[in-house]
């Protein structure tokens, strides 16, 4: 596990985003082909990555971004920004002739339009004005694509005072939303943290502003006055909104990050005045948009939260989920996907792909691999950063603005970076490819759709591993799996295509009641839904036929299908158990790489000597199993110096749960 230099990244990812630029280090190598789907996925074969880099030396860290014709508008963070404070030279580029930049290292000529910003990651263009959304305000630029300098004091302010100073708040999109035949700016407002991701009391100087929620703004002309305009909010309870995409159907999409109270990183589909489970602190502070106000902001009740759409687990699935884009109005050989969703995952360099669909009127779905890898020695064959940011041309492919910092993401080193996602002609595409195109839910089961056919004797039941789980959302730091158990498939049967096949789960469970609860604490997964985990190889002569090979359907509601049966479940070894909640609970800050400055690289820290603050004096101590344990139950008790900046939530275990977490960080090998 490698030491992330931000913060939290599953769910910071706007804070690693802005993180300081460390000095490179050694680059890690890339994992080889025989890691499973789940630690390495290269590019789709659909697809080819191109880089397209600036005629000039400058640092393309981007932190929102639009297509206006042939260009690209962006925002960007400053290569330098740190924590440390505030810091207002983030940037407006102008990036002309992006579709027609060669494959190979393309040059594109960029034009700085200004670079006195306070944080901007939000940006759209309409009717030739540029907004942009800073971190303490959302501001418009009159004419700004016909201009070549922004000056400051020539922003008209439509709303001042989003967020007081913290690195963790930013406003982020913006994507135009349609509403009474007039546009608005649907974006996200972020929520403070203190670093190391406890919760920071939330109180915006404008009394109009509800951290951690979705708004839109408007109505916007392009020529509107500051007192026309008014927020309206479409759903809170959100953490680290860093992902916003709002679908053909004037459908909002929120990628959240894990967190207190978010037990996973989910992808929601939003529906107007839902709350969505991460209660601020409202003392002294603001909740969120439609947060109840009968609930202990300190306690929290998953009663009263909405479902999210797709669960994405920590340090399986995702650890940092970005910016969505839905498919829409394909042909050739992307028309199959159309409806479906590309996700921006940040720190693993990924792209994932989500298929939805809606059962007894709630949303759920399901969650595939789809791009990732790192780039080679030539800055080629993969991504180049962590894809942060993701539009589509008017050539039909898809650019990604992405964005890192010093070793924040898993397999570069890189600080930043825009690449073309080129969607490839048919006659590029490998003749026998082919993959899971869907998954829905049937009586019993699921139904697995394939995008070509599947031999029938290619698919050994006895080779299908099945897992679920679910979660119980609280205070504490992110949500280790409950309620784990391994599942045996009952049967697999195709139609007369090939392309689909029913496969038959006894035991399956679902977001209904009764709820689980939680020994001695009272919380349940109310609304929370399992998380149901396959994975299968079909092949023919030895050859694998699929992709990639595994799927992760978040399951509110099944349809029928009988308990589970004595020979039907498999419980987890307690090794198993340890190991999910130290993939879910440690992996976020506790990286296995180099050290940095959130939290201390835990392989081989048994018997290394650190230097702690205990009743208000340093000293000098060497890490044993009781130092482990005690760190793990008392976060706070004894700061390492190293990292005295930052403040570990609490994990909410019990020691006896502990002592299994110290003895499996022990265990770790390099």
């Amino acid at each position: 596990m490698k030491f992330l230099t931000a913060i939290l990244i599953t769910s910071i990812t706007l804070s690693s985003v802005a993180l300081q630029a460390q000095s490179k280090k050694e680059k890690a190598k890339a994992p080889d082909k025989t890691a499973t789907p789940s630690e390495y996925v290269a590019v789709h074969p659909f697809f080819a990555l191109e880089n397209i880099a600036p005629d000039g030396d400058e640092v393309l860290k981007i932190g929102g971004m639009c297509f206006v014709g042939d260009t690209i508008f962006a925002t960007a963070l400053a290569p330098d920004r740190t924590n440390k404070a505030p810091y207002k030279e983030g940037k407006v580029l102008r990036i002309d002739n992006v579709t027609t930049a060669s494959a190979e290292g393309g040059r594109v000529k960029i034009t700085v339009l200004c670079d006195w910003l306070y944080e901007p990651c939000a940006i759209a263009v309409v009717d030739g004005s540029i907004y942009v959304g800073e971190k303490d305000r959302i501001i418009r630029f009159d004419d700004g694509v016909n201009r070549d300098t922004l000056k400051k004091g020539e922003e008209v302010v439509l709303v001042d005072g989003t967020s007081s100073a913290n690195f963790h708040t930013y406003t982020i999109g913006f994507e135009q939303y349609q509403k009474d035949g007039e546009t608005y700016l649907c974006g996200n407002f972020t929520t403070a943290i203190v670093l190391g991701g406890k919760r920071a009391v939330m109180a915006p100087p404008n009394s109009k502003v509800h951290r951690g929620s979705t708004f839109i703004l408007g109505p916007v002309t392009g020529s509107e006055s500051p007192e026309s305009v008014e927020i309206e909010y479409l759903a809170g309870g959100f953490r680290t909104p860093n992902g916003l995409e709002v679908g053909p159907e004037n459908d909002a999409w929120v990628a959240d990050n894990q967190g207190i109270f978010n037990p996973s990183n989910e992808l929601i589909r939003i529906e107007k005045g839902k709350f969505y489970g991460h209660y601020l602190i409202t003392e002294k502070g603001r909740g969120a948009a439609y947060q109840p106000t009968n609930v202990d902001s300190e306690v929290g009740s998953p009663e009263w939260q909405s479902p999210a759409t797709v669960h994405l687990p920590q340090g399986i699935v995702a650890r940092s989920p970005a910016q969505p884009i839905v498919l829409r109005n394909e042909t050739g050989i992307l028309e199959p996907y159309n409806g479906q969703i590309l996700l921006c995952e940040f720190t693993s360099g990924r792209i994932l792909r989500v298929f939805t669909e809606q059962v007894e009127g709630v949303w759920q779905g399901v969650a595939f691999q789809h791009s990732g890898g790192p780039a080679n020695e030539d800055g080629k064959g993969g991504f180049t950063a962590g894809p942060n940011r993701i539009e589509q041309g008017p050539d039909g492919n898809f650019y990604i603005g992405q964005i890192g910092a010093g070793n924040l993401w898993t397999y570069n080193q890189t600080d930043s970076g825009l690449q073309r996602f080129r969607v490839k002609s048919d006659e590029e595409v490998p003749a026998a490819f082919n993959e899971i195109l869907a998954v829905r839910v049937v009586e019993g089961g699921f139904e697995l759709e394939f995008l070509n056919p599947v031999p029938k004797a290619s698919i050994a039941l006895d080779e299908i591993e099945i897992s679920q789980w679910t979660y119980f959302p609280n205070s504490s730091y992110g949500g280790s799996n409950q309620d784990t158990v391994k599942l045996k498939p009952q049967s697999v049967t195709f139609d007369v295509t090939g392309r689909k096949a029913t496969l038959i789960i006894n035991g399956l469970k679902d977001g209904s009641p009764e709820y689980l609860i939680e020994n001695g604490k009272g919380r349940s997964n109310a609304n929370t839904g399992y998380v149901v985990h396959v994975r299968f190889d079909p092949k023919v002569d030895g050859e694998s036929l699929l992709y990639a090979n595994e799927f992760w359907y978040t399951l509110h509601r099944k349809k029928g299908g009988r308990a589970a049966g004595s020979g039907d479940t498999i419980m987890l070894t307690q090794e198993e158990i340890t190991e999910q909640r130290y993939q879910s609970l440690c992996l976020a800050c506790h990286v296995e790489r180099d050290g940095g400055w959130a939290a201390p690289n835990l392989v081989g820290i048994l018997g290394r000597e650190q230097l702690v603050l205990r009743d208000g004096k340093e000293i000098s101590v060497t890490v044993d199993r009781d130092y482990l344990i005690n760190s793990i139950l008392n976060p706070e008790g004894e700061k390492t110096m190293l990292f005295k900046d930052a403040v570990m939530p609490p994990l909410g275990l019990s020691r006896e749960i502990a002592e299994d977490m110290a003895d499996y960080v022990i265990g770790l090998k390099p």
